[in-house]
């Protein structure tokens, strides 16, 4: 994979972006409002759902023989190529700065340490862990997610489709129950089980 790390808010010589040439080109001169009709922005997904990108920003502007990096932190991705830009406050040991931008736009309480300054070939999968809570919540406004699932029951209130294999191997000799299974609507689903046991830890 090949990797460009610069800042906001800096020039960079043109011949730094030789090895993301893709990328440079999807996202050069464009706008924010640009580059959000492509389908670039991940989070947030829209500009105007943030209060401090203005959709005439860019992320780079040609400047002569040099790239101006804009006032935006984040990592940009297309195929194997990334763009990794960092605030030019960041010393390269501890990005307090980044720290403290996850903690107002995610809305974390109280919380000391971030792993900002973890390994940066993963700083993407690290920023990831905190997102899930934020679109966790967002979609729990829209409601608990509902579907239809199989469910097998061995009584006597029949009222789905009886299962012969299964009635004879448990209800041999009759004692009143039949076995049989139907389709429920239900919350209790894999998808549910799966965001339970992953979002436990933010409970």
């Amino acid at each position: 994979m090949k990797q460009l790390r610069i800042r906001d808010n800096t020039v960079v010589p043109r011949a730094s972006f030789s090895e993301i040439p893709d990328i440079t080109q999807k996202v050069a001169n464009k706008t924010f409002k640009q580059l959000e009709r492509e389908g670039v922005f991940v989070f947030p997904e829209r500009v105007d759902e943030s209060d401090d990108l203005i959709a005439e920003q860019m992320i780079l502007q040609s400047v002569n023989d040099c790239y101006r990096s804009g006032n935006v932190i984040g990592f940009v991705g297309y195929g194997n190529e990334r763009l990794v830009i960092t605030s030019r406050f960041s010393d390269g040991e501890k990005d307090y700065f980044f720290q403290y931008l996850l903690e107002q736009v995610l809305k974390y309480p109280n919380l000391v340490d971030l792993m900002t300054d973890a390994n940066q070939d993963n700083a993407l999968f690290h920023l990831l862990v905190f997102l899930f809570p934020r679109y966790l919540k967002a979609a729990m406004r829209k409601g608990v997610y509902k579907t239809y699932v199989k469910r097998n029951y061995n009584d006597s209130n029949v009222k789905g489709v009886i299962d012969i294999t299964r009635h004879i191997a448990q209800n041999t000799p009759f004692v009143g129950t039949v076995a049989y299974h139907q389709r429920e609507y239900s919350y209790d689903n894999t998808l549910m089980e799966l965001v339970r046991h992953t979002g436990a830890p933010y409970n």
